[in-house]
């Protein structure tokens, strides 16, 4: 192969190809031919592993190879060639008599009876063309084209015959930057699919950047194509299936590619202009304010090279004008910090393509246009030096700019492949920028929520797009008043001799209308969109040497140039890229965010208000607390925004709220009483613990939420089993305090009255309850507990009289008894007259009277009574 060593990823890739497009041993071709698709990242050596597959399987076959773009073509042949392809070749293009191509012994025709003409006899033959080629191209459609509907190409017409001529099938056709077929079907460039009009044994799809598509109908995407039908490239009737995969990641971790990092250029214009200023004005402005930026982060980084891509073919232009006299300017006042010999120079699609390599090549070495070699070299672009590209010098590509926000995730990997290919062992780190323009008094601590670092999400969304493992490691045409196209180039104030622009249409600036509707690139009716150099640039080309591993070298850096704490950056990456959501919903959450620090609590009140940002403007924070709690309420609140807001510490429930805050002073409680029997006066750091824990055993205390409720009750029990028993709260604390006294004391059973523990008399409420009247009257539950206590009952009084000599406290007894077993209370009014009988008799029983009384002279009440008072539920009597 010339010289040409396989890096293992490209031996591998070789190898799948060929296993995966072989044909039986019959050789039977399935009707639509063999299909198959291999992902390399870019930069990473797919045209030669597809080049050196293409000897191994067809070594004397008609081979066909098609590229977006003139430029891409010609660094194609390149490569091929010196792989070691020395068939014929034709070249089906616009480029005519073009030097490099006639070098390399490649014949070009847009015309598709010189093209069978040529492509006819026997032996192996090379067809490179441009997708372009699958367009009419302006020539008459002699053949027409009822069966597809659109109008036949010159090779699709050089395949069909033309004139008497007939090209030869394809025994393999290569596909090269294959997300470009892909989308609406309808296209010209979908015509490769088709295995009527582009017949071929086998087809191989490359991309770095495979898209996928869906429209299914009755859905969003099929209203988007107009029912049309697309391409997506996990349809394998269309593309066949994955014979190999090399993500970016891997290619970065193994060195095939350069380790890189993202530089955010946080600007703030001093000069800015005012509100009323006209579009123009304004990006006058950010474009001076970017260049006097790159030059500062030249100095910082050490970076002597920048590419610069641009949304206007007019910025590019300006871009590249006005940086050496900005870079004079600056030099003059602080030659330490700003280099003094700038080279500045720009392309589009309208350069010719010679003009192109000159310019990129001086690029590439750090040479102006004067010969001179620069301190810094900056190339400024539209639309031309996306895919395929590849630039290598004793300079190279040491970073690449983002000027405007690019929405699609391809153009944003193609774009960064630009800056990441390196030589062998070279061991580069690459710098993609992208400039963040603050607005006046704009916070960067708040980047969460601002619009202003829409081109870095866009950067990042596009990267993780292409592999979600770089974002999970780093979470750590111009017109004039007529409305005619005018060429840009004919704008440059300084062009050179010649370059008035040879393609055949007209750049189209990207932020510029598009006719058509397809959901898939509209295929650039120019081949002049993008640029290269030569073939010895791609992975594998000049490498003897070994693939190696580079352990955690693959790891992307995400720098800002003002502080920024770690926990802002992760909570910006999980918030705007890995689940982006509204940024009118993060204006709230980074409110309230900055509640927590202030007040150390999420909880906030329904009219409470913050001002943000340094213009101090009022949000309404508590109204955006409670729609959140709404929509929890409600189950609509998105799974990440609730894991957000928890780790907020938010209050979902107001009362759930008070709940825990009461939940921690009954456990300080607990922590001194042993107990969560409180009484009702009780108190623990302002919390009014005890009338709390009365409320809680009331019917429905817990909550009218089962759920909750549940929480709740389970919560408690784990603080104190027995916080709700099934007898007086009196008796249960009187227990647990002589429960913590015997027990501290060894076995100790008897205590005399008078002994004090938390105001508890325990000495007197032990004999009570060993009373062998108070001992009847327990349940056995509580006997159960005196009893593991070591108490006993005492030996029963003499017998009480009987009914009919009953005195008026056995009455009242009685009375209450009865009440208690009719009502389920012994709470009674106290004009209340229970009737009794006794021996037949009625008596009037004046309860409450009985009961007040009672109550008021307890003290003097023999131990026995106030034990059957307290059987019966009496509190006071325990």
């Amino acid at each position: 192969m010339q010289g040409i060593s396989l890096r293992p990823h490209q031996v591998e890739a070789v190898d799948s190809i060929v296993e995966g497009l072989a044909l039986p041993v019959d050789g039977t071709v399935p009707a639509s031919g063999r299909r198959g698709q291999v992902h390399m990242s870019t930069g990473s050596g797919k045209t030669i592993t597809a080049a050196v597959a293409a000897l191994r399987l067809v070594p004397r076959g008609v081979v066909g190879v098609l590229v977006p773009t003139l430029d891409l073509l010609t660094q194609t042949v390149e490569a091929w060639r010196a792989v070691g392809h020395t068939a014929p070749a034709v070249a089906v293009c616009s480029l005519g008599t073009d030097p490099l191509l006639e070098a390399l012994n490649v014949r070009c025709t847009t015309n598709p009876t010189q093209l069978a003409l040529w492509a006819g006899g026997d032996g192996p033959l090379l067809v490179f063309a441009t997708y372009a080629s699958l367009s009419p191209q302006g020539l008459d459609d002699d053949q027409g084209d009822e069966e597809t509907g659109a109008a036949p190409g010159a090779l699709e017409r050089a395949l069909r015959g033309s004139y008497g001529q007939t090209m030869r099938p394809f025994d393999l056709l290569v596909v090269d930057e294959a997300h470009r077929t892909s989308g609406d079907l309808g296209k010209a460039w979908a015509a490769v699919h088709d295995q009527t009009r582009v017949p071929a044994v086998r087809r191989l799809y490359m991309t770095a950047t495979p898209r996928l598509w869906e429209a299914a109908p009755g859905s969003a995407g099929a209203d988007e194509t107009g029912g049309r039908l697309v391409a997506s490239m996990d349809d394998e009737q269309l593309y066949g299936p994955v014979l190999f995969e090399f993500g970016l990641m891997e290619s970065v971790e193994r060195g095939i590619l350069a380790r890189f990092e993202i530089d955010v250029l946080e600007i703030r214009d001093p000069q800015a202009p005012g509100p009323d200023a006209s579009a123009e004005e304004r990006r006058g402005r950010r474009l001076a304010a970017l260049q006097e930026a790159l030059l500062k982060h030249a100095d910082a980084s050490g970076v002597r090279s920048f590419m610069t891509f641009h949304a206007r073919t007019l910025d590019a232009m300006s871009f590249a004008r006005a940086l050496p006299e900005t870079a004079a300017e600056l030099h003059a006042t602080d030659p330490v910090t700003y280099p003094g010999r700038v080279g500045a120079e720009w392309l589009s699609g309208e350069h010719p393509a010679a003009h192109r390599r000159t310019v990129l090549g001086r690029f590439a070495d750090g040479i102006d246009a004067d010969g001179w070699v620069t301190e810094l070299s900056v190339l400024s672009s539209c639309r031309v030096l996306g895919e395929g590209v590849d630039i290598r010098g004793k300079r190279g590509v040491g970073a690449v700019v983002f000027a405007d926000t690019r929405s699609s995730p391809v153009d944003i990997v193609q774009i960064i492949g630009r800056g990441l290919r390196q030589d062998p062992g070279e061991g580069k780190v690459s710098r993609i920028i992208v400039p963040v323009f603050l607005e006046p008094g704009e916070d960067p601590s708040d980047m969460m929520a601002s619009p202003s670092y829409r081109p870095l999400v866009s950067v990042l969304q596009g990267l993780r797009a292409h592999d979600e493992r770089v974002i999970e490691r780093m979470a750590l045409g111009t017109t004039t008043a007529r409305g005619k196209a005018t060429s840009v180039v004919a704008l440059d104030p300084v062009r050179e001799e010649g370059d008035d622009g040879d393609g055949q249409e007209d750049d189209v600036d990207e932020d510029q209308e598009q006719s058509d509707t397809a959901p898939a690139d509209t295929e650039d009716s120019t081949e002049d969109d993008a640029a290269g150099t030569t073939a010895g640039d791609e992975a594998g080309t000049q490498d003897d040497g070994d693939e190696e591993e580079h352990p955690g070298s693959g790891v992307p850096l995400l720098r800002f140039s003002l502080p920024r704490t770690p926990g802002v950056i992760a909570l910006f990456l999980r918030t705007r890229v890995l689940h982006p959501d509204s940024e009118i919903w993060l204006t709230g959450y980074n409110a309230l965010r900055h509640w927590v620090e202030e007040h150390r609590s999420a909880e906030v009140p329904l009219d409470a208000s913050v001002e943000l940002g340094e213009e101090r403007i009022t949000y309404a924070l508590g109204a955006w607390v409670s729609e959140q709690r709404r929509a929890f309420r409600l189950g609509t609140l998105k799974a990440w925004r609730a894991d957000l807001l928890n780790e907020l510490g938010m209050v979902w429930s107001v009362a759930d709220a008070g709940f825990w805050k009461n939940l921690t002073a009954a456990r300080a409680y607990h922590a001194v009483h042993g107990t969560l029997a409180a009484p009702k006066d009780a108190m623990v750091e302002g919390v009014a613990v005890g009338q709390w824990l009365a409320n809680l055993r009331k019917a429905g205390g817990l909550g009218k939420d089962e759920v909750r409720a549940g929480e709740r009750r389970a919560a408690l029990e784990a603080i104190d089993p027995e916080w709700h028993p099934g007898w007086s709260v009196e008796w249960q604390r009187h227990y647990a305090t002589a429960r913590s006294l015997l027990g501290e004391e060894g076995g100790l059973t008897e205590v005399l009255p008078g002994v004090l523990v938390h105001g508890c008399d325990v000495g007197a409420w032990i004999n009570r309850q060993r009373d062998a009247a108070t001992w009847e009257r327990l349940l056995p539950e509580q006997r159960k507990r005196l009893e593991a206590l070591g108490l006993t009952p005492l030996p029963a009084a003499p017998a009480k009289k009987t009914a009919s000599t009953a005195g008026a406290f056995e009455r009242g007894v009685l009375a209450l008894e009865q009440y208690k077993n009719r009502t389920g209370s012994v709470t009674v009014p106290r004009a209340h007259i229970e009737t009794v009988t006794i021996d037949g008799q009625e008596h009037g029983v004046k309860l409450g009277v009985f009961l007040t009384n009672s109550k008021t002279r307890r003290a003097k009440l023999a131990a026995d009574k106030l034990a059957v008072l307290a059987a019966l539920g009496l509190e006071w009597a325990a």
